[in-house]
């Protein structure tokens, strides 16, 4: 019997084109003291990081504990690896020395190489800013082990890692009696983080740990030209004390209209509030979670005024608070930029332009020709739609039947199609948004 294949000759394959989408959900700490040749490690446990970095005294260990110790967690982190370290230093100051009292001025130290500190200086009854300041040097000089030195004879001191890559937390107790701030310098944090993405890019949210103005101002530099967001903790009593307009870090971060970079206060560098909310938030898929009212696990809680509060809001900065006894909250998840608005904003449209580009890239990856006809153009049209569906379905937008347009293929321009490009796909959606606060009205009648 003659065989039908002399007549036809059919093959079914099953083609598989499929690009990985970016992982929203990677936080990467950017170290000073990694002592490991490549630029970046990933980390799926606290163990790992442990293997690596001192338990009791790191500031990698610390933030990647309090990362990991979010419910739920990440699967991973990364620490990138930075060769231009910087000299850590701060700039303490009283406030009012020279008035008629005792004042107790207190410091929380924390940092590589030593216990846990409370730093404390009483002056006498007529106090004097040259008196605080020598008191204040000595009691900070004399921590055992310690990795920095105080100096100064008036305010502000300056306390200063005594290497390049030291790090340890200077925490104001009273923000009533001082104010601290970091002031070290950029090292070229720019370049350390190009040089780490060029060889690992799969994530998504930095987090640093040496946050003076002039080193976290370079890395949100660098962070809004490169498709990742940004959240930077301050310890800048100014940035509580004094109205929005005085141009220290926080209050940048809302001149400079950043659109990938939100700031947080607390006092306590060694806190990690920064590392909370992205341990917190980023294991949630794009559209589900805001970076507003999470509780956190091994965070303490900021006590602020009122004033303090709206002087922060003011910048568009966020902090940690007990909301209610027993419940404690981050507030307000917002980007420097009035126009793109929140955080969780920024991620959900990267997450959106990350899947509609891969979408209609697998087109032309999944088929030999696309033609540039009305057929071929449908096939772009419902990759776009979609990439629409997923992301409604997340909860990023709001229409079920979002709007779509495609161009005739009688209407593309000579030029477009001797140059086969196709243009003018078109979309519009309506971002689904969330709540922050709720206001509720009763009447009671008797």
């Amino acid at each position: 019997m003659a065989s039908i294949s002399n007549y036809v000759d059919l093959t079914i394959s099953v083609n598989t084109v499929g690009l990985a989408r970016a992982g929203f959900g990677v936080p990467l700490i950017l170290s000073a003291t990694a002592s490991w040749v490549e630029r970046v490690r990933y980390y799926n446990d606290l163990a790992g990081v442990a293997a690596d970095f001192p338990v009791t005294t790191s500031a990698e260990y610390r933030a990647a504990q309090v990362i990991f110790s979010q419910s739920p967690a990440p699967k991973k982190i990364a620490i990138g690896r930075s060769a231009l370290k910087p000299t850590m230093s701060y700039e303490l100051s009283a406030i009012t020395p020279t008035s008629n009292v005792s004042y107790a001025y207190k410091v929380n130290v924390k940092g590589k190489g030593f216990a846990d500190t409370t730093v404390t200086f009483t002056s006498d009854a007529s106090p004097t800013d040259a008196e605080y300041a020598a008191g204040m040097v000595a009691a900070l000089n004399g921590v055992a082990s310690k990795n920095y030195t105080a100096s100064g004879s008036a305010s502000p001191i300056t306390i200063s890692g005594n290497a390049a890559g030291d790090w340890f937390s200077i925490e104001v107790v009273d923000v009533n009696t001082q104010k601290v701030t970091m002031v070290h310098a950029d090292p070229g944090v720019a370049t350390d983080l190009t040089a780490i993405n060029l060889e690992q890019s799969d994530w998504y949210a930095l987090y640093t740990l040496y946050n003076s103005k002039a080193y976290a101002q370079a890395a949100a530099d660098w962070v809004e030209s490169n498709r990742k967001i940004y959240l930077s903790d301050s310890c800048d009593t100014n940035s509580i004390l004094t109205a929005a307009g005085n141009g220290e870090w926080l209050d940048t971060i809302k001149t400079n209209a950043y659109t990938r970079t939100g700031g947080v206060y607390h006092p306590s560098p060694a806190a990690m509030l920064g590392a909370g909310l992205l341990g917190r938030c980023l294991p949630k898929d794009p559209g589900s979670v805001i970076f507003h009212a999470k509780s956190l696990n091994n965070v303490p809680p900021v006590v602020l005024t009122a004033t303090h509060r709206t002087n922060l809001t003011d910048r568009r900065a966020g902090c940690y608070e007990t909301a209610a006894p027993g419940l404690n909250l981050s507030f307000e998840g917002k980007v420097g930029s009035s126009v793109m608005g929140y955080l969780d904003v920024r991620r959900d449209l990267d997450w959106v332009e990350d899947d509609m580009t891969k979408s209609v890239l697998e087109v032309l990856a999944a088929n030999d020709k696309v033609p540039m006809n009305d057929i071929g153009i449908t096939l772009f049209e419902s990759a776009v739609r979609a990439s629409l569906q997923r992301a409604m379905t997340l909860g990023i937008f709001n229409k079920r039947k979002p709007n779509v347009t495609v161009p005739k293929a009688a209407d593309i321009s000579s030029g477009n199609k001797a140059a086969r490009i196709l243009p003018d796909i078109k979309w519009s959606e309506v971002l689904a948004n969330a709540t922050h606060k709720v206001i509720v009205n009763g009447t009671v009648t008797n």
